[in-house]
């Protein structure tokens, strides 16, 4: 094999201003005659220019509290040969050997074909990023459902590559290690047997930096933060590297939510003026929700009056003040619907026994089990899950969220498979006789069929009822569903799907269902969201087969697809009723069988603005 050394000289300049790089690249290759590919030996040389200000590799704050950067030792950038079909698993990268305003890249580049001037070079960084886990850089393929097109990771190097910068630390120094995302492409200046010239110019940077500080209702600075959550901000895309932009109209990729927490023993704080960082994609942002967790409290802040819009390569700094604690809602109103903060269930604790709204809209029974390897449910294991996870795990009568349509008086005999035969809607009435030929309707005192919900909460300060047909379709056909996740009080993930509303004028509706099964890259956390009442959350919890005590169709490893199954007040025929499914395969609303228990998201229909007596084993559960 017949080796040629390759060398590339680089200049660059850094963030406050547009990177302006001036660059000359020598390169020494060797090429194989023969091979399927060719190898080149890659030198770079680059130079940051001092009078920039810029925040590429090590991020830091001057005397003059501007952001500022140098190289770094091993900093990496990636290099790819476009429109070259080259099959291998991983991009070519040089790195940094040496640190400070100028440092030399040294590393080697894979083309299936030779580098000539009309050769074009796509450069990316930080290089690391699609090396190290967990990966922000991935490569991926374009695939068409519809009008829609959405990316799966690919295990060879691509041309588009998925950004990611969901999960970050609050520092300037990781966002510039990991999230400090630039790119630029050109073609060698000039190729000969040994060396190959290349002037890079400036490269684009494609991130913008929002540097945070918080206080609380008093305006006090709030310190001991554990985590922020950022939503309604873009933070996942698909870039295309051939040229430098994000693809379009692949709202099944993208996602809005951003979690920063701190590392290990460590805390945030905005005492003393410090920021807090985070890297965001550029855009124009509507009702952007802040939330600190500061312990067993929860401050949010959300800014409704006018979009945010952020610019690639600028340093925003925002004071977020007087954020208040959340709490939970009485419903949220998702497409003129005031929905319940949770599923209707039953529930029992130390004697103690509960018909109503569930504590958080995530929540489902076993919420957190413990399974064996069989994946069975055991009493003490390794693994903690919530049901989702589990084989067929037993619905147990302290624990109830699936229900029969109608079934009042025998809801809580699990095996029984009674319900409602009627052509009716339930709506507020009470039956005490199921004889679809008698019709005779009673008061509360002598139901044994109806609307459960109405039945247990007619008589609260907060009276909820099932929702009706219509009210499903709104969820079906006319608000935003992304496929999201939300984390327990027990640490464990429930998945599900979040519903916010697709207001008049604000362009395409966004439906990211049905996911395909075990899609779970696909699903958004949501958990801040959901906790500080914006959007409804309906978590998958399957059904119960008639005279089943088993759940089914909640295991979201199942090949055949799980489903979240929600009831509806409204018959469609004797025998059916109008249910709404949605999951990995199925996104629909239609008769099903009564006789199959199924979940219930009520509808609020009064509120007079008067506590109702708490629960005392749901006081700590946020």
């Amino acid at each position: 094999m017949n080796k040629k050394e390759v060398f590339f000289s680089v200049a660059c300049a850094l963030m406050a201003a547009p990177l302006l790089w001036s660059c000359q690249d020598d390169l020494d290759k060797t090429v194989s005659e023969s091979a399927q590919h060719y190898t080149y030996n890659i030198v770079a040389d680059a130079n940051v220019a001092e009078e920039h200000s810029g925040a590429t590799r090590s991020l830091s704050i001057d005397a003059q509290n501007k952001v500022k950067s140098t190289w770094e030792q091993g900093d990496k950038i990636i290099a790819y040969v476009l429109n070259d079909e080259l099959s291998q698993g991983s991009y070519s990268h040089i790195s940094s050997l040496s640190s400070g305003a100028g440092a030399r890249f040294k590393g080697t580049i894979n083309s299936k074909s030779a580098i000539t001037t009309s050769s074009q070079i796509a450069f990316l960084y930080p290089g690391e990023a699609a090396v190290s886990a967990p990966k922000t850089i991935v490569p991926v393929t374009a695939t068409k459902d519809g009008n829609e097109v959405y990316h799966d990771e690919s295990d060879k190097i691509q041309k588009l590559v998925e950004l990611n910068l969901t999960a970050q630390d609050g520092t300037l120094e990781t966002i510039g290690k990991r999230f400090d995302y630039q790119w630029m492409k050109k073609s060698p200046k000039s190729v000969s047997q040994t060396d190959v010239n290349v002037n890079i110019g400036a490269l684009k940077r494609l991130v913008s930096i929002w540097a945070l500080r918080f206080t609380d209702e008093n305006n006090a600075p709030l310190k001991n933060i554990d985590s922020i959550y950022i939503s309604n901000i873009k933070t996942i895309d698909v870039l295309d590297l051939s040229t430098g932009e994000f693809v379009a109209n692949n709202p099944k990729d993208e996602s809005t939510n951003l979690v920063l927490t701190a590392g290990t023993g460590k805390k945030f704080s905005s005492e003393g003026g410090k920021y807090t960082y985070a890297a965001l994609l550029p855009g124009k942002y509507s009702n952007v929700l802040i939330m600190a967790y500061v312990g067993n409290k929860c401050y949010k802040k959300v800014y409704s009056t006018k979009p945010l819009t952020f610019t690639a390569d600028n340093v925003y700094r925002t004071d977020v003040l007087k954020m208040e604690e959340a709490k939970q809602a009485t419903s949220v109103n998702v497409q003129g619907v005031n929905w319940a903060t949770g599923n209707f269930i039953h529930y029992e604790e130390n004697g103690r026994k509960y018909w109503g709204i569930a504590p958080t809209q995530w929540w489902i029974s076993k919420r957190a089990i413990y399974i064996g390897s069989n994946r069975k449910e055991t009493q003490a294991s390794s693994m903690l899950v919530s049901s989702q996870f589990a084989d067929l795990p037993e619905q147990e009568v302290n624990d109830v969220d699936l229900w029969r349509f109608g079934a009042i008086s025998r809801a809580l005999e699990l095996t029984a498979g009674d319900y409602k035969r009627t052509t009716e809607d339930v709506g507020k009435t009470f039956w005490n006789n199921d004889v679809p030929i008698i019709t005779r309707k009673v008061d509360r005192e002598q139901a044994k069929y109806g609307d459960l919900v109405w039945y247990h909460t007619m008589n609260n300060h907060k009276k909820y009822r099932m929702p009706t047909k219509a009210e499903l379709e709104t969820l079906v056909e006319k608000a935003n569903v992304i496929p999201a996740f939300c984390y327990t009080d027990k640490g464990t993930i429930v998945y599900g799907a979040y519903f916010t509303t697709n207001q008049p004028g604000s362009g395409d509706r966004k439906k990211a269902f049905p996911t395909g099964v075990k899609a779970y890259y696909k699903y958004s956390n949501v958990t801040a969201l959901v906790k500080a009442n914006m959007g409804l959350f309906l978590p998958i919890a399957g059904n119960r087969a008639i005279y089943n005590k088993h759940m089914g169709l909640r295991d979201m490893t199942w090949g055949s697809g799980a489903f979240g199954e929600y009831q509806s007040s409204t018959s469609s025929g004797e025998h059916f009723v109008y249910m709404f499914r949605f999951g990995p395969k199925e996104f629909n609303l239609q008769g099903r069988t009564k006789g199959q228990a199924a979940s219930i998201r009520p509808v609020l229909e009064h509120d007079d603005e008067q506590a109702d007596a708490a629960f005392a084993p749901f006081t700590n559960i946020k």
